[in-house]
């Protein structure tokens, strides 16, 4: 019903142009509400989470794809099927953007790591768009290591994740589907996926999946963080070869650890992990410097994925 190559294309400059969209009429924001009320109905239990995702996750494909031919219908009626096209399109690249935050992720980092230095008390305030540690005893270069750190991690689970999803699945026909679905998961994860005593068993499920779905994506991160910086290709690979595994999470230290030997620095989360542990600690610069690397990265995973996209024209 939709070019892949447009819907990604409008998708990206929707993204870029405008951000992000209201509250009240963001895909995952409702994602987020259905995950809510449900965690809220049922018992903490591991059934219960895997039936929450089951049904989160239709809901997110059912509901993508019903509202993309929801979209084609008025051109259907009035006869005109190219003005049901466009409308598809339109609606296709509205729901694809909203998996995906290049101007999102990029911004929050600038400005929180700009206040590092002005006001850490008022960086430390912003810090949970971020991370989830607890923020509060933060010194300026644990907290610089923090912006990095969730800076290079949502580098996969805000961009290379959904856009692997979408043109891998493009080639049956259901990139935007594949797309919600992975931002489903995320989104359960990143709500539930928590070993605390009420979230531990509930959250088993969407957990495991999300690693499950970010694993490859992940490790698709080195390569493009290596193009992005050429220089420090050979830093790159050996500190992810190195430090890869130092995180509690099976994904997340691929792409610090490329961060980290891209700048040279230590980052740390204490009492959890140190990556680079002969790095230096972060200074101000370094936070500009890791927005410059990742923004090249992510341009580098748009052009790969049009690219890749080619073929279904």
């Amino acid at each position: 019903m939709t070019d892949p190559i447009l819907v990604l294309i409008i998708a990206l400059l929707i993204d870029i142009l405008l951000g992000e969209p209201p509250s009240a009429l963001h895909p995952v924001v409702l994602m987020g509400k259905m995950v809510d009320l449900l965690r809220r109905m049922m018992p903490r239990r591991k059934l219960s989470g895997l039936m929450i995702t089951l049904f989160v996750i239709f809901g997110a494909v059912a509901g993508g794809n019903a509202l993309i031919r929801i979209a084609h219908a008025p051109g259907d009626l009035a006869g005109s099927p190219a003005i049901g096209d466009i409308l598809a399109l339109l609606m296709a690249s509205y729901l694809l953007k909203s998996t995906f935050a290049f101007r999102s992720l990029i911004e929050t980092s600038r400005e929180i790591g700009g206040l590092i230095d002005k006001d850490l008390d008022a960086a430390k305030r912003l810090l949970p768009a971020l991370v989830s540690r607890n923020p509060l005893t933060l010194t300026h270069a644990q907290a610089r290591s923090a912006v990095i750190e969730s800076l290079s991690e949502n580098y996969v689970d805000t961009i290379v994740s959904p856009l692997f999803y979408y043109v891998t699945f493009s080639y049956i026909g259901l990139g935007v589907e594949a797309a919600l679905a992975f931002k489903a998961v995320s989104t359960m994860d990143s709500m539930l996926g928590y070993k605390t005593d009420e979230l531990r068993e509930i959250g088993y499920v969407p957990a495991r999946l999300d690693d499950i779905m970010n694993w490859i994506p992940a490790r698709l991160s080195l390569p493009l963080l290596m193009i992005a910086s050429p220089g420090r290709a050979a830093d790159i690979l050996r500190a992810c070869m190195r430090y890869r595994s130092a995180t509690p999470s099976p994904n997340s230290g691929w792409p610090m650890a490329a961060a980290a030997g891209a700048l040279g620095t230590r980052l740390e989360k204490p009492g959890v992990y140190k990556i680079l542990d002969d790095g230096r600690e972060p200074e101000s610069e370094d936070i500009s410097s890791a927005i410059s690397l990742i923004g090249r990265a992510m341009i580098l995973a748009a052009l790969l994925s049009v690219l890749l996209l080619i073929p279904l024209r």
